[in-house]
């Protein structure tokens, strides 16, 4: 059980105290909650010194959820006119000030990151790395794979969970509750998995949400003329919360019901680096052909990038000279026609030949590779390794070029009209950059194994 709340109401501070609820219905249950706090939030809280609230935090899963949240530009729309590595330092250059406030306000450090709303980009996962945040937990659809968590630009992604619900704060919304839990908590008997729940606070304290009054359409409301939502009454917040409690207690009266945290979970997973003798990776060489996608063997989950560093660990004799391995910037046409020394594809990909670069510690994948002046993209050269390796051949002998295909793309949406998805994006905001990116780093897509 995942359970997560997104912090981010930084003008109604109503909401100060349906987040401290929370935590105290929380501590009386005996349940760690996931809890992703927004830089300006955590501004204000300290300004209405509510030590009480960070006191309790410290007892639970910390996130990081943006500095400003909704304020222009979001993520997405400053990403948008950015490449995969320049969007990585701009990430950082934007949103660090949110993630220091948060570091000197909790002690607790934070694990795990999610967007603002719809606003996700593909740039800020190598920043998340760097950063130490190794989980992106949230509600997600630009990649997902069949509603199971998975590995993504080198995190855990908990994103897009077939088993992710809440228990509505009307009425009836208990007993609904009650019923889809126990329909997704019959199927993960069998064989284990996630149920995901969330909320935001605020949503406890205002009838409507506070941005949508703010920064709708892609408006900026000025500090001083921000408006406070619809507001609960004190009791309906109490009655709330108290339905909430109800909804909890239930499900601790399952079997084999654990509520874990965002770290939590990311001791479950098993280790993302991969590990293969040679006559296994000889072995999956094999089954590659034409269709380069993420693989299981061994128990162990591989990636596409993960098959590249494989083939060259199997080629040179050493690892390869970096733990990540990111998808290239953009995707380019091989020209290379005919067969290829052996020789000449492996001396291609030495990085005393070619230019991997660099984001923070790790590496991305060149556009193309350079094979007797002709040029062959990472796809068709990773098939042509494999068949190099299949095949048993030596360094005199040739290979034709294997004209490849990145399969794991098909796990991204193709719609780049974003607007409508969120109240807060102008209406016509399209992100085709983004949705580009997002399929070029599918070369780093695998399902996470527990």
């Amino acid at each position: 059980m995942l359970l997560w709340f997104d912090v981010e109401d930084y003008i109604t501070q109503e909401s100060d105290d349906a987040l401290y609820g929370l935590l105290e219905l929380l501590d009386s249950l005996s349940i760690k909650g996931t809890f992703k706090l927004v830089g300006e939030k955590v501004r204000r809280l300290k300004e209405n010194e509510r030590d009480d609230i960070f006191a309790r935090l410290n007892g639970h899963g910390i996130g990081f959820h943006t500095d400003l949240h909704s304020y222009h530009p979001t993520v997405s729309e400053y990403l948008e006119a950015y490449g995969f590595r320049d969007g990585a330092h701009q990430f950082e250059a934007t949103e660090l000030p949110g993630l220091q406030a948060l570091k000197a306000s909790v002690s607790r450090a934070a694990t795990c990151y999610g967007q603002a709303g719809y606003s996700w980009a593909p740039q800020p996962l190598p920043t998340l790395r760097h950063w130490g945040l190794p989980v992106y937990l949230d509600c997600h659809d630009q990649v997902r794979l069949n509603g199971v968590p998975f590995w993504y630009g080198g995190l855990l992604n908990l994103t897009d969970i077939a088993a992710t619900m809440r228990m509505e704060l009307e009425e009836d919304g208990l007993d609904k509750a009650i019923q889809t839990f126990d329909g997704y908590h019959r199927a993960c008997l069998d064989e284990g998995g996630f149920i995901s729940i969330f909320y935001h606070p605020c949503e406890f304290a205002t009838k409507e949400f506070w941005d949508g009054h703010n920064y709708a359409l892609g408006v900026n409301t000025p500090k001083e003329q921000w408006r406070i939502p619809p507001l609960r009454t004190r009791e309906e917040l109490k009655h709330y919360l108290s339905m909430l409690g109800e909804f909890l207690r239930y499900t601790q009266t399952k079997e084999h019901v654990r509520y874990i945290t965002a770290d939590e979970a990311l001791e479950l997973a098993r280790a993302p680096q991969v590990s293969l003798r040679d006559e296994e990776i000889r072995e999956v060489a094999a089954g590659i052909g034409q269709d380069l996608y993420f693989t299981v063997h061994n128990h162990q989950s591989i990636s596409a990038s993960d098959l590249f560093m494989l083939f060259y660990k199997y080629l040179y004799k050493q690892p390869f000279p970096a733990e990540m391995l990111y998808g290239p910037e953009r995707h380019v046409d091989s020209d290379f026609t005919g067969a290829a020394k052996v020789r000449d594809i492996i001396q291609a990909i030495s990085p005393d030949v070619c230019d991997y670069p660099s984001i923070y510690l790790d590496k991305q994948l060149p556009d193309c590779f350079t094979v007797a002046g002709q040029r062959v993209n990472p796809i068709d050269m990773t098939c042509t390794l494999a068949s190099i390796i299949a095949q048993d051949l030596s360094e005199e002998d040739s290979v034709a070029i294997v004209k490849g295909t990145l399969k794991s793309v098909q796990h991204t949406k193709k719609e780049v009209l974003w607007g409508p998805k969120w109240v807060v994006f102008p209406p016509e905001f399209t992100a085709p950059n983004i949705v580009s990116l997002s399929e070029l780093q599918t070369w780093t897509l695998k399902p996470a194994l527990f």
